[in-house]
């Protein structure tokens, strides 16, 4: 259960907070937008994200989250993140604090840049929600929490009023139109959003839950193409595999993912750890196979 609230938060957090590294003095480089439309984003804050989020470095993440928020503290997605973290660690006072504080900041943002504003008050809301639930059950929690949800998606619809074709915006929707199993809908929104990985993730993701196996591999090898060696991909691609019916072929990727587990939040370490066993099981594997070479 523990692993499954992890993985419903973890990732309605993580597909709210996007930045690429980019090697600027001053400036990142928006990974969404180009020319008039891009965004300035301070180089503490890429590389904070890319360590979170693009290779997966999770349990590294706070020193460059921190040097993030001393650099930018009116970017909301810096909170998002660190609230993010603090989930993983189990600390849900603080987790309940940045969620409030990455909507507080938001709004803020509202005054100087609507769509990111909005949509980041929407994180917010979302996070706000999530903590109720995480803390009194879905039972006593969800009840409590619709009201909040209800602003996350006024928020949302506020952001799509500026620009319903944000590459932001619909990678957001997306991700959250396939929690809600509009699968072809979310799959239509992943392939207009950015960065690159992030959408190929989440067109494998749709993918996946609607049965089509080999696009869903298809992509997936595309986000690994693209990634930073992030090796939640490599987890993705074993569970497509297992889909498949080939878990010969899916354990090394387990195992690959694996080796990676001091970077990765227990529960997810955990949660691998026990499809591994299940798909060597079946495939008759008993011992932990080498880790393949990583992709380029």
């Amino acid at each position: 259960m523990k692993s499954r609230r992890f993985s419903r938060v973890s990732k309605l957090v993580g597909i709210l907070c996007w930045v690429w590294a980019a090697a600027g003095p001053v400036w990142a480089q928006d990974p969404f937008r180009s020319g008039a439309n891009a965004r300035p984003i301070k180089p503490e804050v890429a590389s904070a994200f890319e360590e979170f989020f693009c290779a997966g470095r999770y349990t590294q993440s706070r020193e460059k989250l921190e040097k993030a928020r001393q650099a930018s503290p009116k970017e909301p997605m810096v909170y998002a993140l660190l609230a993010a973290l603090a989930y993983q660690e189990g600390d849900l006072d603080a987790f309940a604090q940045l969620a409030t504080q990455t909507r507080q900041v938001a709004a803020e943002l509202k005054k100087t840049d609507p769509l990111r504003g909005n949509l980041y008050e929407g994180v917010g809301y979302g996070l706000e929600a999530a903590n109720m639930v995480v803390r009194e059950g879905v039972v006593l929690g969800l009840p409590k929490a619709l009201p909040t949800l209800n602003q996350l998606f006024a928020s949302i619809r506020a952001a799509q009023a500026v620009d319903s074709s944000d590459p932001e915006l619909n990678l957001l929707n997306g991700y959250i139109d396939l929690l809600l199993t509009f699968r072809e809908k979310a799959l239509n929104q992943f392939r207009l959003a950015a960065p690159e990985y992030l959408s190929y993730r989440g067109q494998a993701l749709a993918y996946r839950d609607m049965q089509r196996h080999d696009e869903a591999l298809a992509a997936v090898e595309r986000a690994i193409a693209v990634s930073c060696n992030n090796p939640e991909l490599y987890y993705l691609k074993a569970q497509i595999l297992v889909a498949k019916g080939q878990d010969r072929e899916a354990v090394p990727l387990f195992d690959q993912a694996l080796q990676a587990s001091s970077q990765l939040p227990k529960a997810l370490v955990e949660q691998i750890q026990m499809e591994r066993d299940r798909a060597a099981q079946r495939s008759g594997l008993t011992v932990q196979l080498p880790t393949p070479t990583p992709s380029p």
